[in-house]
């Protein structure tokens, strides 16, 4: 660890004014840029998978964005999103078109499809 921060320091005298700034910009330059953008859309992608998948595109797509790889963990800990039917009150999976417990529609265009005559 010694022989790293003197190889860093090297050629940086610590009592100048921009001596953080110099130290900083040669951090960033042992970083590779390049692996963690491509790691980045990988995770973006993985996370907008799950998201199809549960019917979270967007929410998923965020966490996988933000959080990368712990993203999708906290995708699979959230709830997924219901809606309340407004017969009978209780909760249905969001992309259901009628309630689970009671049959009734619970989107406008399902009423519409439920009343037009066969």
């Amino acid at each position: 660890m010694e022989a790293w921060l003197e190889r860093l320091m090297q050629g940086i005298d610590p009592d100048a004014p921009d001596a953080s700034l110099q130290l900083f910009l040669r951090l960033m330059g042992l970083i590779d840029w390049w692996l963690l953008f491509w790691l980045t859309l990988l995770f973006v992608a993985v996370g907008g998978l799950i998201g199809w998948r549960r019917g979270t595109f967007w929410r998923d797509v965020g966490l996988a964005a933000a959080l990368g790889p712990l993203g999708w963990l906290v995708s699979f800990l959230l709830p997924l999103p219901e809606r309340r039917c407004r017969a009978c009150g209780r909760r249905s999976p969001a992309r259901a078109t009628a309630c689970v417990h009671c049959a009734a529609p619970l989107s406008a265009g399902a009423r519409q499809k439920a009343r037009q005559p066969k």
